[in-house]
C-alpha cells in the first residue's frame, strides 16, 4: 500500500497521476517486489523472463547510485533532467544531492515499480520542489500523450538519465522508449527555434494578407470536390529532374492534377510545364520561388497560399485560393463562412509536402504520388539543380552530421537532421489517414513509412490511364466569409483595444509596486500585492486583443512562464512567492508595452483593410 505521506503529496501535486494508479492498483502483477541488499538497505527485484533480477545493487544501492551520478559532467549546461526509470529512487535521490538546485522529471514505464517505490520509499527524500513532472506509463498507447505534455513546457536542453538497469532487464522497452523520446524533443527543438523565429510573422502576416482572405476562395470551403482524383506532388529533390519527361506526359494528357510544393515550382517553370496549382506557406518574406511567374506576367498558374505566408500576394499575376494555418490566430476570431460550415485549417509543418497532404485528403484526391521527395542525398546533390537561390550540391557543411537511413529500394542513403525531421512529420500526416493510398515515386530517396514505392512510368502505365482533369477546376474569386459576422467581430474587438491600454498600465504598476517593495510590508500587506497583480493578470488574459494580437507573438515567452507557473502557484510564503512572480512574469510585463505598441500599429491597418471590405459589400 502506497505510503499515507506519499498518497498525500500525489493527491496534492500529482492528482491524475493518482486517478490513473488507483483503478489498477489491486490489478499490477505480482513481479516486482522489495528485499534487503547486504547492507541492510531496500533494494528491488523483478521477475523478468523466468529469472528475478536486481534492479539495484544486492549489497549497497546508495553506493551504487553515487558512483553512478559521478559520470555525468557539465550537468549545469542543462536546463532540467529527464530520469527514465525510478526503481527505488536511489540515483534520483543521489544526482538531486550533487545537483540541488536542477529541476527533474521522473518518467516510469512500469506501474508496479512505481507502485512498490511509493509503497516503500518517501518520494519527500527528493527536492521534491524542483520535481515538475511524474509520470506512469498505463499502457504503451499513452505514450505519445505523456511526452508531449513533456515536451509542451521543456525548451528541450535536457538531460536524459536511464536506470542503468533498465538498459539490460527491459531492453526492448527501454530502445523503444529512447528512440520515442530522441524524435520528439528534437521535433520540439526544432519547433521551438521556428516559433522563435516565427511567432511574430505569423501575426503580422495574418494582418497583412487577411484582405486577400476576403477576396478570394477558401480551398477546403467544400470537402471531397475531388473524390478517386490522382494528384502529383512535386516538391524540389534532386530525383525531381529524372521525372520531366514523365511530369509532362501526365501534364499533357490531363492524367492527374499536379501540385508543385514551394520551390518545386521552378524546375517545372525551367521546363515549360505548368502545374496545376503552385502553393506557398513559408511565412518568411521570400519570392524567390515565384520570380519567373511574376517577371513573365504569367497566369495560368493558380496560387494555393496559406493565411500566415510572408511572400507579396500583391504581385501574383495569377488567380489564388487561400487556406487558413493553424498558427493564424485572427482569423478564427474574425471569420466565419457564409455556409455556416466550421472553417477548416491545416497544420504547420517544417515542409509543406505535409501541409499538401492535409489539403489534397480534405478535397479527396486519392491516390498522393509524391515526385522528387527524396528528402536525403542524392549523389552530391540535396536538391534539383536549376534553383537559382539553392546551391544543390551536398558540400562539406551538408556532410557534417549526415547520417544513414534507409531508401526506397532497401539500400542506404545518406541524410540529415532537417531532412529527417520532414520525413518523420510527413510519417506522421500519412498514417493519420486510415484511408487512401500514397505512392511514392521517388527514385534513390529516402523510404517513407506509410508509402509504397513504384516508378513513376510504371504508375502511368497502370493507374493513370484516363484524362480526369476539370480545366475549370479552381475556384472563381470569391468572398466565402459573412461579412456581418465580421462586422460584429470588429465592434467587439475595437471595445477590447480601448480596454487593453488601461490593462497595461495597470499590471505594469502592480508589478512595479510588488517589485520595489523589497521586505518593507509585513505578510498580510504582501499578500494583497500579490493579489492585486493577480487580478490584472487574469484581466489581461481576458482581453481578446491580447489574445488574438500580443500572446500569439510571444509564444515562446508564455510557454516559459507556463513552465514555470508551478513555482508560483505552490509557493505559500508571501516573500518567496513575490521572488518567483518577478523571476517569472520580468521579462513578459518589461516587454508588454513594446510589443502593444507594435500590434497597435499592424491593428490599425486592420481596421481600414476591414473598413473597405464593409463599403464594397454594400
Amino acid at each position: 500500500m502506497i505510503l499515507i505521506d506519499n498518497l498525500n503529496f500525489l493527491t496534492e501535486r500529482f492528482p491524475l497521476l493518482w486517478q490513473a494508479l488507483k483503478p489498477i492498483e489491486n490489478e499490477l502483477p505480482q513481479r516486482v517486489w522489495v528485499t534487503s541488499a547486504k547492507n541492510g538497505t531496500p533494494t528491488l527485484m523483478v521477475e523478468e523472463e523466468g529469472s528475478a533480477l536486481y534492479l539495484h545493487s544486492s549489497y549497497n544501492p546508495e553506493a551504487e547510485a553515487e558512483r553512478f551520478v559521478a559520470q555525468f559532467a557539465k550537468v549545469e549546461e542543462y536546463h532540467h533532467v529527464f530520469f527514465f526509470g525510478v526503481g527505488l529512487g536511489y540515483h534520483i535521490e543521489a544526482f538531486t544531492k550533487k545537483y540541488p538546485q536542477m529541476e527533474f522529471t521522473i518518467y516510469e514505464p512500469t506501474p508496479e515499480i512505481l507502485y512498490t517505490y511509493l509503497a516503500t520509499r518517501l518520494i519527500t527524500n527528493l527536492p521534491v520542489k524542483n520535481l515538475k513532472n511524474l509520470y506512469v506509463e498505463i499502457s504503451p498507447a499513452n505514450r505519445p500523450l505523456l511526452l508531449k505534455d513533456f515536451t509542451d513546457f521543456t525548451d528541450g536542453n535536457l538531460l536524459f538519465v536511464a536506470l542503468p538497469s533498465y538498459e539490460r532487464i527491459i531492453q526492448e522497452l527501454t530502445t523503444e522508449f529512447i528512440h520515442s523520446f530522441q524524435n520528439i524533443v528534437a521535433s520540439k527543438r526544432i519547433n521551438l527555434q521556428a516559433t522563435t523565429v516565427y511567432q511574430r510573422k505569423w501575426t503580422v502576416n495574418s494582418i497583412r494578407n487577411f484582405k486577400y482572405l476576403l477576396e478570394t476562395p477558401n480551398i477546403l470551403s467544400e470537402k471531397n470536390r475531388f473524390q478517386g482524383i490522382p494528384a502529383l506532388i512535386v516538391a524540389a529533390g534532386p530525383s525531381l529532374m529524372d521525372e520531366i519527361k514523365n511530369i509532362r506526359y501526365i501534364k499533357e494528357n490531363g492524367l492527374a492534377y499536379i501540385f508543385s510544393a514551394g520551390s518545386g515550382l521552378v524546375p517545372l517553370l525551367k521546363h515549360q510545364i505548368y502545374p496545376d496549382a503552385a502553393t506557398s506557406y513559408d511565412p518568411n518574406n521570400f519570392d524567390g520561388v515565384y520570380k519567373q511567374v511574376v517577371e513573365e506576367k504569367i497566369t495560368g498558374i493558380p496560387l494555393i497560399f496559406g493565411s500566415t505566408v510572408g511572400i507579396s500576394l500583391h504581385k501574383y499575376p495569377g488567380i489564388m485560393a487561400h487556406m487558413i494555418n493553424t498558427q493564424d490566430t485572427l482569423a478564427p476570431y474574425y471569420l466565419r463562412l457564409t455556409n455556416g460550415k466550421e472553417i477548416k485549417g491545416v497544420f504547420d509543418s517544417t515542409t509543406i509536402t505535409v501541409v499538401l497532404v492535409q489539403l489534397l485528403k480534405y478535397l479527396g484526391f486519392d491516390p498522393l504520388i509524391f515526385v522528387g521527395q527524396n528528402l536525403a542525398f542524392r549523389g552530391n546533390y540535396r536538391y534539383a539543380r536549376g534553383i537559382s537561390y539553392y546551391n544543390p550540391e551536398v558540400t562539406d557543411y551538408w556532410r557534417q552530421g549526415a547520417f544513414i537511413v534507409e531508401d526506397v529500394e532497401g539500400n542506404e542513403v545518406y541524410t540529415n537532421e532537417g531532412f529527417n525531421r520532414m520525413r518523420m512529420e510527413l510519417q506522421t500526416v500519412i498514417t493519420s489517414f486510415s484511408q487512401g493510398e500514397f505512392i511514392n515515386t521517388t527514385k534513390g530517396g529516402a523510404k517513407i513509412e506509410g508509402t509504397v514505392f513504384t516508378p513513376l512510368e510504371e504508375v502511368i502505365a497502370k493507374r493513370l490511364t484516363k484524362r480526369v482533369i476539370n480545366p475549370d477546376w479552381f475556384p472563381m474569386a470569391s468572398c466565402d466569409y459573412d461579412l456581418d459576422y465580421l462586422l460584429e467581430q470588429q465592434k467587439t474587438m475595437d471595445g477590447e483595444y480601448d480596454k487593453i491600454t488601461e490593462n497595461i498600465t495597470k499590471i505594469i504598476k502592480a508589478f512595479s509596486s510588488l517589485e520595489n517593495l523589497g521586505s518593507r510590508l509585513n505578510p498580510d500587506q504582501l499578500q494583497k500585492k500579490i493579489n492585486q497583480f493577480d487580478r490584472e493578470l487574469k484581466k489581461l488574459i481576458k482581453n481578446k486583443f491580447f489574445t488574438v494580437f500580443i500572446q500569439p507573438s510571444k509564444r515562446v515567452e508564455l510557454e516559459l512562464v507556463a513552465k514555470n507557473i508551478d513555482e508560483v502557484r505552490f509557493e505559500h510564503n508571501p516573500s518567496k512567492k513575490r521572488e518567483k512572480i518577478i523571476k517569472v512574469f520580468k521579462g513578459l510585463i518589461n516587454s508588454l508595452q513594446g510589443d502593444f505598441d507594435t500590434m497597435a500599429k499592424e491593428y490599425k491597418s486592420l481596421q481600414q483593410i476591414i473598413l473597405e471590405a464593409s463599403k464594397a459589400s454594400f
